[in-house]
């Protein structure tokens, strides 16, 4: 039925507005795929047809897919501002650290008070491990809104990098009044606690960020590191074993998988899941 009514339509933006009603709206991202692609076959020139279809693979995590489309968007459409946010999101998650600076401050300059560019590149420096940078980056994004739940996750992360666990716990506990269940927020304040040596609480707060979603593979794994601490390497065991089937190459969980069955003596295991973890790496 999606095929026939695809090839029935020569309108392009009917097309796109189809591909966002019975495609990204209902999480059916390859029909959303096929009805971009077929805009973009009717006008190759349609930047808005090429930033959705890297829209699309982005909900299917084909980051490859993705940047190619942005970066024909804003070849067409050079100031097209949530291409260049979208694709920066993206060489973020590649490891591509230089071009996602490059894009962020790129929209910054076509558009300066763009907060979620300005925290997205606070979340840069973070990679970077310059705390520093992210929280002049993202006081700035305060001065223009005080309602962008992220500036305080990431000026919260900044502090913890700085080990400032004070200030950080203040800035989570604020990105946790405007969102309630923001899971993340809650894996960043149980590494508060796992700094501050308190086991207990670092393992309620890792356990509701799992709670807000199981799928959360980070907090599977850090589970797991704060049972390693605690000395019950079984229950450790679990949650990185839980990490690693939600995400097969999480080199963090197979590493930790590999040292907690060296010690708990079975080496077949241990050998078995270092290598997945340098085939990870």
């Amino acid at each position: 039925m999606v095929e026939r009514t695809i090839k029935e339509i020569e309108n392009p933006e009917e097309l796109l507005e189809l591909g966002l009603v019975a495609g990204i709206r209902d999480g059916k991202f390859e029909n959303a795929i096929e009805f971009f692609q077929k805009a973009i076959e009717l006008q190759p020139d349609n930047s808005r047809a090429w930033f959705l279809l890297g829209l699309a693979y982005d909900f299917r995590e084909n980051l490859e897919q993705a940047v190619d489309c942005y970066l024909e968007a804003i070849n067409l459409h050079p100031d097209y501002l949530e291409a260049l946010v979208n694709l920066g999101t993206d060489y973020t998650k590649q490891g591509d650290l230089d071009k996602a600076v490059a894009c962020f401050t790129e929209a910054l300059y076509i558009k300066p008070d763009y907060i979620e560019a300005m925290v997205n590149l606070g979340q840069v420096y973070l990679e970077r491990e310059n705390p520093d940078e992210a929280i002049d980056v993202c006081s700035r994004a305060l001065l223009f809104t005080s309602d962008y739940q992220p500036t305080y996750t990431t000026l919260g992360r900044a502090y913890l990098q700085l080990n400032d666990h004070e200030k950080a716990t203040k800035f989570f506990e604020k990105a946790l009044a405007l969102k309630p269940n923001d899971f993340e927020t809650y894996n960043f304040l149980g590494w508060v606690s796992v700094d501050q040596k308190d086991i207990q609480e670092a393992i309620r707060l890792f356990t509701k960020a799992l709670k807000l979603n199981t799928n959360y593979y980070e907090a599977h794994n850090n589970l797991g590191v704060v049972f390693a601490m605690a000395g019950d390497l079984l229950k450790a065991i679990d949650c990185f074993e839980k990490a690693v089937n939600i995400k097969p190459n999480y080199y963090e969980a197979l590493h930790n998988l590999a040292s907690a069955y060296e010690e708990i003596g079975d080496s077949k295991k241990a050998s078995e899941y270092e290598d997945r973890s340098m085939e990870a790496e």
